[in-house]
């Protein structure tokens, strides 16, 4: 939705989450973002938030995780 709105939006979001055994995300905060909108930062935040990874026997783990948007 955000590229229809604006189709040269591009740049690199970087997202530090952390995952429970369970597999749901506990954590998700944007470590650094070149997209320069605050309001798309948060959608994916929620978004990344709803993400399950399925159960495993592991410990917690946070990773940091780059995500990169290209114009339309």
């Amino acid at each position: 939705r955000a590229l229809r709105q604006d189709p040269a939006l591009q740049g690199k979001v970087v997202l530090k989450l952390t995952i429970e055994p369970s597999g749901q995300v506990t954590v998700c905060e944007i470590v650094s973002s070149e997209l320069g909108s605050p309001g798309l930062e948060r959608k994916i935040v929620q978004r990344v938030k709803l993400f399950n990874f399925g159960a495993a026997e592991v410990q917690t783990v946070t990773v940091t995780y780059p995500i990169e948007f290209f114009p339309a």
